[in-house]
């Protein structure tokens, strides 16, 4: 297994698209801090802290490490790696095991990349303070790297079951987007209100300010907010799927206030979901990689 690790490793850091994607998550992090700079300059008295972006990459990774890994692991079968690992000696369950470290690892070194260039340009005083602690940024940080291994792990289970380079970074991108949008539907599905109103009115205050006052007297029930059965379900789900979990640190629960006191309640229990998730899924993708006929 070692002599396995050692030479998938070395692959890796020899891998033009791994340091492709480094490479890109450093710009994406840099954009981010160059448009919070340039706010902060344009609006010197409004307090823009970098909390909401240090996490912002990791919404849109997973679509990095699609390519990444399908380009990475569709090598192997192109190039009949993968069959003369297994020639070799190597049992399958040892080469999926070896894959998805290496596919965990690129993911994490990729998102550190992106952190460390936000927290840096907050510690250089490029862009203002975090709002947060210290040991918040740190907890949201490991959080989201257990949420990436589970993406890492369900993306090397496609590319695994498909020996084609360009059909597995196809497949794999294809379903990435399709977890982001499923994200963003759960999210948006739970973020309804209970309650709304028809419309607002805008009237003048007795010291001349504008007040917005809601045109209805007895709030209206809002049809889009989802309750019983199928909420438990859309609140299980937005736990469990790991680009959700990342939805959660980003902009906070959204069956709860986004208060800083209430992170801590969702640091511990997340990565417990990712880590029997990231199970299940190497599981099933080690039995039904044994029974794939590698030509």
């Amino acid at each position: 297994m070692a002599k396995l690790l050692r030479g998938d490793f070395i692959r890796l850091f020899k891998s033009k698209i791994f340091w492709l994607g480094v490479i890109f998550m450093f710009g994406f992090a840099a954009a981010a801090v160059f448009t919070k700079w340039n706010d902060s300059r344009l609006d010197p008295d409004y307090y823009n802290p970098p909390d909401g972006i240090l996490l912002a990459g990791a919404l849109y990774m997973g679509i990095v490490i699609a390519v990444f890994i399908g380009i990475f692991i569709g090598t192997d079968y192109s190039n009949g790696t993968i069959r003369n690992k297994h020639i070799m000696g190597h049992s399958r369950t040892k080469m999926y095991l070896s894959n998805l470290a290496v596919c965990i690892t690129a993911s994490v070194i990729m998102h550190i990349v992106y952190i460390a260039v936000i927290v840096g340009a907050a510690s250089f005083g490029i862009t203002r303070k975090f709002e947060m602690s210290i040991g918040s940024v740190a907890a949201q940080t490991l959080t989201s790297v257990f949420s990436l291994a589970a993406i890492s792990a369900i993306l090397l289970f496609v590319s695994m079951l498909i020996p084609s380079r360009s059909a597995g970074a196809v497949f794999a991108i294809i379903l990435s987007i399709l977890l982001i949008l499923t994200a963003s539907g759960i999210d948006s599905a739970l973020r309804e209100k209970e309650y709304k109103t028809s419309g607002y009115s805008i009237v003048a205050a007795e010291d001349g300010s504008l007040v917005t006052i809601p045109q209805d007297k007895d709030p209206v029930k809002n049809p889009k907010y989802v309750t019983g059965t199928k909420r438990k379900a859309l609140e299980f789900l937005n736990d469990a799927l790991p680009v959700n979990q990342i939805c959660q640190l980003v902009y906070g629960k959204p069956t709860e206030t986004s208060e800083i006191s209430e992170e801590s309640n969702i640091n511990t229990f997340l990565p417990l979901y990712s880590l029997a998730l990231t199970a299940v899924i190497t599981a099933a993708g080690i039995l039904t990689f044994r029974k794939k006929d590698l030509k």
